[in-house]
């Protein structure tokens, strides 16, 4: 083939954005190899007040993963903001927690995702949000 850009075959998304808003560098750095070896894009924030600052600057994730605990701004204040200025174009959010998963439930978050994860968790859920 002459054409050298990438065109997806017939029935295959184009890659997404997904965002992962988590202060422990070696897990976003994991969660991002899984997401990128899906095919798809990462944008990673170290705080919640850094991924509104990606938003309002443009960014448009479709997908969002997010620590629950975090300095500056946690998961459930984002999930509340996000949710807040949104309304119903909010991308869907998995909030990643190592602790209580009922506290976790309590930020409005559309999934939870224990820490530590695996890839086959990742991947399911990548599988059942993007496109």
């Amino acid at each position: 083939m002459s054409d050298s850009h990438y065109h997806p075959a017939p029935g295959l998304s184009p890659p997404a954005l997904v965002m992962i808003v988590e202060d422990e560098t070696p897990i976003a750095e994991a969660l991002a190899l899984i997401i990128e070896e899906a095919g798809h894009h990462v944008l990673v924030a170290t705080n919640g007040q850094m991924a509104i600052e990606q938003i309002d600057a443009g960014a448009r994730p479709v997908l969002i993963f997010t620590d629950l605990m975090m300095p500056q701004m946690g998961g459930g204040a984002l999930i509340r903001v996000l949710r807040a200025a949104l309304g119903a174009e909010t991308p869907p959010i998995i909030i990643m927690t190592a602790g209580d998963k009922i506290i976790a439930s309590q930020a409005l978050a559309d999934e939870t995702l224990s820490k530590p994860f695996t890839i086959r968790q990742v991947e399911a859920l990548l599988h059942r949000y993007l496109p």
